[in-house]
């Protein structure tokens, strides 16, 4: 029998509240105590755990029946919260993105390189089934050897649900920061270590000051391997997420909402092509039944076990401190719209 690890809650808003719900479906892990400026929110979150509902976030940290914090508040709240929680000896579990910038990230990653803690990135679209079967597919040489990845995603800022995710001074940037940070993530996951970025933005129909509408970036590994990345805040279809990755005999297309895997794969170069598909039907009902919520609850439940796992000092999936803080880098290199190195 492993320990229980306890956690803490910081930010009880929406997010905040699957993270709570996916805690109660995983009984090796428990909230002990939930943290938000509105007491409601924060009882709403630790009620149902008989967990304890505070107002400082703070008070958190001195608890000695608390072993790791989830950080669920917006970016620019994130490295003081992570810093303190670090330094308080509390492995930290931070929503994406780690921060605003590399240089916050950077104070992150320092803090927690002194605490000897574990520091993880809340990057749960690693734990979405038609993720992980691509991930699986790949590593089995399904098509070949990696040649490039094409990734996008968008949805439209009509349909932000907090005003600051369209202020500066709250994420650090527009769209490669919001859905754009997820795909940096998984876009570099598959690509391998990334070495250079040249990348442009635009900003021409909403005009958020500072927060570009869609960003464009192009990435080369250090193994030579190219990825295209487009994060757009202009989609006006309804949400979109589909990475495709392309071997010397095959690809991979795996999409979110809906969660499917498409793999076109040869036994040799340029040889006949098998088709196989991943769907998932009861992802797809409940998805409809529940709304996507559901779907990313299951990813939480995954994500924090995989977080749990990490903290023990076994070998899980779950982004770590630096993958996150090397995601920011890449969408802050975009920023000048010219050639940088993250």
């Amino acid at each position: 029998m492993r320990p229980v690890v306890r956690f803490a809650l910081i930010g009880c808003g929406g997010i905040g509240q699957i993270r709570a719900r996916a805690l109660r479906a995983t009984p090796e892990l428990r909230l002990v105590a939930a943290a938000d400026a509105e007491a409601s929110r924060a009882a709403q979150a630790a009620t149902p755990h008989g967990a304890a509902v505070l107002r400082d976030w703070r008070a958190c940290l001195g608890r000695d029946d608390v072993d790791a914090v989830i950080v669920s508040t917006p970016p620019a709240l994130h490295a003081e919260m992570c810093v303190e929680a670090l330094r308080a000896g509390k492995h930290v579990l931070v929503e994406k993105p780690l921060a605003r910038n590399p240089e916050e990230c950077g104070a992150i990653l320092e803090a927690e390189r002194a605490s000897g803690r574990f520091l993880a990135t809340g990057f749960n679209y690693r734990f979405y089934p038609s993720v992980r079967a691509a991930r699986e597919a790949l590593d089995a040489g399904a098509v070949g050897a990696l040649d490039h990845v094409r990734s996008y995603s968008g949805y439209t800022a009509a349909d932000h649900s907090h005003a600051w995710l369209h202020e500066l001074d709250a994420m650090g940037g527009g769209a490669l920061r919001d859905n754009g940070i997820h795909l940096i993530d998984l876009t570099r996951w598959f690509l391998g270590e990334v070495d250079e970025v040249k990348g442009f933005r635009t900003n021409a129909v909403w005009r958020f000051p500072g927060c570009e509408d869609n960003g464009y970036a192009l990435l080369r590994s250090e193994a030579g391997r190219v990825a295209t990345l487009h994060a757009s805040w202009t989609e006006w279809a309804g949400y979109q997420f589909r990475i495709e990755l392309y071997g010397d005999r095959g690809r991979i297309r795996l999409s979110c909402f809906p969660m499917t895997v498409d793999v076109l794969s040869a036994a040799e170069r340029g040889g006949p092509l098998r088709r196989r598909r991943h769907v998932y039907p009861l992802l797809h009902l409940m998805e409809k039944w529940k709304s996507y919520r559901w779907v990313v609850e299951r990813s939480f439940v995954e994500e924090h076990r995989a977080f749990a796992a990490a903290t023990r000092g076994e070998r899980s999936a779950v982004a770590t401190g630096l993958d996150g803080a090397r995601a920011v880098e890449i969408a802050a290199a975009v920023d000048g719209g010219e050639e940088a190195r993250p």
